[in-house]
């Protein structure tokens, strides 16, 4: 009985997703249509993106970097800073959960090895939002992005002219938010910098390469995942082994309740009566109680209107805890770590999202 509680309390989206996809079955029967519902496109690039990120992870080579960048500081403001703009960038290229899983242990270290420990929720919390903003930016930046890269076959300037304001934007509020935190000297430890092993980063990120031209259609998807999965069974089959398979499971069970979803006559016209009034607020309310993977899938099946699901479903995961997988993510490795402080991190968390949620929505509708 243990087994399944626990990973339902590991794996929630995937077992709402699930349950959903399993009760919409008996609404519309299984056919042909459902081979339509999957979309083994984004799947795949999913898989690459996170095969080739999770092999730069086991080699350490943005440990190695944070290590580096954060020695010899002796103020606690530029090394927040450093924390969160870090953040910020990576989630660009490495996708905003696979950021967080990387950054936030390295951050829980150096605070702690700072003897700054009751800094710790603000600055993981920062790095959420500054995860969640600065992922936006690209295509590979976080799933729903891919997804609805695919989904609408946006050219990349295209893109980026509907991220880059809202990235530009919320980076600039980051900055403010940061530039209020007191500065208080530091004494850092030394910190030995793990051994980099060369030729396996540069592998890794040849795949990681190989992985963004397939996203942005540049060579056959098939072929880079076929490269991407023999290349990491020869370098280290151990890599494929923590590959987040759940995520594409969400992905896929995802794709049929939404599928089906779309087939109920009353759902479709009552989702398509709401999106018609306010695209981008619809995709970020939506978002805050089935977080905006699942929303940015549903709501896709209902408009045309990319540019505005694309941001309202960026917008939609400042706020609560759920709206983000990755901000789920924060919350697991900050509470593993201090599990007497949740209240704490859930209080500065959910005021911080709530002001940049509504910072961001009103940007955005003054923008459009």
């Amino acid at each position: 009985m243990k087994q399944p509680i626990l990973f339902i309390q590991k794996e929630p989206v995937l077992t709402a997703a699930s349950i959903l996809a399993f009760i919409s079955v008996f609404f519309i029967p299984p056919d042909l249509a459902y081979l339509n519902y999957i979309d083994f496109k984004t799947l795949l690039c999913l898989f690459c993106l996170m095969t080739s990120l999770k092999g730069i992870e086991r080699e350490g080579l943005l440990n190695a970097v944070s290590i580096k960048l954060s020695s010899g500081m002796k103020d606690l403001k530029p090394l927040i800073l450093l924390l969160v703009f870090t953040s910020f960038f990576a989630s660009m290229f490495m996708t905003n959960d696979v950021a967080l899983i990387a950054l936030v242990p390295i951050t829980l270290s150096v605070l702690s090895l700072c003897g700054q420990e009751r800094h710790t929720a603000l600055v993981v919390v920062l790095q959420t939002i500054a995860a969640n903003i600065g992922s936006s930016f690209t295509p590979i930046g976080n799933p729903q992005n891919l997804y609805l890269f695919t989904r609408y076959e946006f050219g990349l300037p295209s893109f980026l002219k509907v991220t880059f304001p809202f990235v530009l934007f919320g980076g600039v509020l980051l900055l403010l938010v940061c530039f209020f935190i007191p500065r208080y000297p530091i004494n850092q430890e030394t910190t030995t910098v793990p051994v980099i092993r060369k030729k396996q980063v540069i592998a890794y990120g040849t795949m990681f390469l190989l992985a963004v031209a397939a996203v942005l259609r540049l060579v056959p998807y098939q072929a880079a995942a076929l490269i991407i999965l023999a290349a990491t069974a020869i370098l280290d089959r151990r890599t494929l082994y923590q590959v987040d398979y759940f995520l594409l499971l969400t992905f896929a069970a995802i794709f049929i309740f939404v599928g089906n979803l779309a087939r109920i006559d009353w759902v479709f016209q009552t989702v398509s009566g709401l999106i018609r009034k306010d695209t981008m607020v619809t995709a970020a309310l939506l978002s805050q109680f089935i977080s905006n993977v699942p929303a940015a899938v549903m709501l896709s099946g209902f408009t045309d209107n990319a540019p505005s699901l694309l941001t309202g479903v960026n917008v939609g995961g400042m706020g609560t805890l759920i709206a983000s997988m990755a901000s789920v993510i924060s919350y697991k490795l900050f509470t593993a770590a201090y599990p007497k402080k949740t209240l704490s991190f859930l209080g500065i968390f959910t005021v911080l999202n709530l002001v940049f949620l509504i910072a961001l929505l009103l940007f955005e509708a003054v923008l459009m």
